[in-house]
């Protein structure tokens, strides 16, 4: 893509190591460097870095192949809670102070937690309250909310106040993010697509950063 650079905001899945599983299995052989092989896989809905769509909370929420592809990809805006402490809140005033979120905006939160991914340590985050989430849905329109660390929801509840709100508006959830440090401009264009598989609730994606080169 001229004049364009592309980040890979996505983690290298490792089989047999990952939190969620993920493991693969080669049919047929090669008798030789070179033949036809294939691959039998077996992995969790939420390996690696994943989107979440409204059938991982509602029994008949849209699942991977019915949200429209708008969701999975657009202009995104990236917000820099790195200073957030484990299960601090990102409050609304906090979300309207990071960056001037654009209608129907991707959003993603920068929380300095990607390298926790694979450790005993990758669910310690901040998390976002329901507040900021009602005002991203319906005041921003926001469909997507990421982040690099390995969930939104409101911690010391169990209640699922973020999951409740946030799936009800077809809108999707973006895991388990990395080098959200490379990008160099607050906005970019976002990929993230998911297979379109019915009955699917998440699923791995290749995230990608696109920006203007400077």
């Amino acid at each position: 893509m001229h004049n364009k650079r592309i980040i890979d905001l996505t983690h290298v899945l490792l089989p047999g190591q990952e939190q969620y599983g993920l493991e693969v299995s080669q049919r047929g052989e090669r008798h030789g460097p070179t033949g036809d092989i294939m691959s039998d896989v077996a992995l969790w809905s939420h390996v690696g870095t994943h989107v979440e769509v409204p059938r991982h909370f509602y029994a008949e929420g849209k699942d991977t192949a019915e949200l429209p592809l708008s969701v999975f990809m657009g202009p995104a805006i990236r917000l820099d809670f790195r200073h957030k402490q484990v299960n601090e809140a990102i409050t609304l005033a906090d979300v309207q102070a990071a960056g001037d979120i654009q209608l129907g905006d991707h959003v993603i939160l920068w929380e300095g937690r990607a390298a926790q991914y694979r450790t005993p340590a990758s669910h310690q985050r901040p998390y976002i309250t329901e507040e900021a989430c009602a005002w991203l849905l319906e005041d921003r329109q926001v469909r997507l909310l990421g982040t690099d660390s390995s969930g939104f929801e409101v911690r010391g509840v169990n209640h699922h106040p973020n999951h409740t709100l946030w799936f009800k508006y077809d809108a999707a959830v973006l895991e388990c993010l990395c080098n959200l440090e490379q990008i160099s401009q607050q906005r970019f264009y976002l990929l993230a697509l998911p297979l379109p598989v019915r009955g699917l609730d998440a699923c791995p994606v290749r995230a990608l950063a696109i920006e203007d080169a400077v």
